[in-house]
């Protein structure tokens, strides 16, 4: 419910596609927040890219930059996507998270990874730094903000050059790429639609709005088999399977993630795929000239085995 001027700050946008989300997303809230929302007529999101692509990345960045500004020194507050829907009153868990810390944010997977999708923010001299790098980072670099944030995290950088303090929400904030390790906990506070199955135009919500609806029936102890089906193609989905890998496993370019344990397979970073590829023809075409040299070589051999050839008459 929409109730201005009460409780913590929640900053979030939208444009006229995502409409439908929005109102979704603004009648499912069980707390009181002081709403803060930007309405924008075309996002210009990109067709197909993931988060609707750098327009998206840039303004969620920038956004995140103005609560900032907004808020005062030490003031918590919130910052969701619009795809996401409250399943109960989720006050009491920011709060409790967001102790001690500069900012919270979503976990990605039950094991590793940060969502930028819902996080607590504190505006503190680290949080405005912070936020800074990864607006200045995405500027640069026209990366995905998801794995800009998680570079500078993990990589130990937003520690040890600007401060920062973080953690992650448990998992009953919890993104539909979770289902990747099994349903929504028991007490389920929050869903993102962070992931689904199929592959569908940025600007269409539909597969979001038919996502949120399973999630929430399934909380309510309505239908249970439509969700545990889900949670079992999420685990064998190709695309799942490579972005998993590709951002939190062997496959994941970047800087070293010094935070994680020695062996991790998400650690060493430094994978490109363009050099993956090279290697593997140059393997392929190496395997091929051997092949041809000993097909080549057994040609000769027969053909120096056969009765009236050289070898064999001078054998005889």
């Amino acid at each position: 419910r929409e109730q201005p001027g009460v409780g913590m700050k929640w900053f979030f946008f939208y444009d006229s596609n995502f409409r439908p989300l929005r109102d979704n997303l603004v009648s499912s809230a069980h707390d009181e927040f002081e709403l803060k929302e930007d309405f924008i007529e075309d996002l210009g999101v990109m067709k197909f890219r993931a988060g609707g692509g750098v327009p998206t990345y840039l303004y969620k960045a920038q956004k995140i930059k103005d609560a900032l500004e907004e808020c005062e020194e030490g003031e918590r507050f919130l910052f969701t996507d619009v795809d996401v829907q409250f399943l109960g009153p989720c006050m009491d868990t920011i709060e409790k998270s967001a102790d001690g810390f500069d900012v919270v944010l979503q976990r990605e997977f039950e094991d590793i990874g940060v969502n930028i999708g819902f996080v607590a923010v504190r505006n503190t001299a680290a949080s405005r730094a912070f936020w800074q790098h990864v607006h200045a980072e995405i500027v640069r670099t026209q990366a995905l903000d998801q794995r800009v944030v998680n570079n500078t995290l993990y990589s130990g950088l937003a520690e040890k050059e600007f401060g920062l303090t973080w953690t992650r929400f448990p998992a009953e904030i919890w993104a539909s790429s979770m289902a990747f390790f099994g349903p929504p906990p028991a007490g389920a506070v929050v869903h993102h639609a962070n992931f689904t199955l199929e592959r569908a135009p940025s600007a269409d919500p539909s597969l979001k709005l038919e996502q949120m609806a399973m999630v929430s029936a399934y909380v309510r102890g309505g239908d249970q088999q439509a969700l545990l089906n889900f949670v079992e193609a999420t685990k064998t989905n190709q695309s799942m399977l490579d972005y998993r890998d590709r951002h939190f496993g062997p496959r994941r370019p970047g800087p070293e993630w010094c935070t994680l344990p020695e062996g991790h397979p998400a650690r060493p970073g430094g994978f490109s795929e363009k050099r993956a590829k090279a290697k593997a023809a140059a393997e392929a075409a190496a395997a091929d000239a051997a092949a041809t040299k000993a097909a080549e070589a057994a040609a000769a051999i027969a053909a120096d085995a056969m009765p009236g050839s050289t070898a064999v008459a001078a054998a005889e």
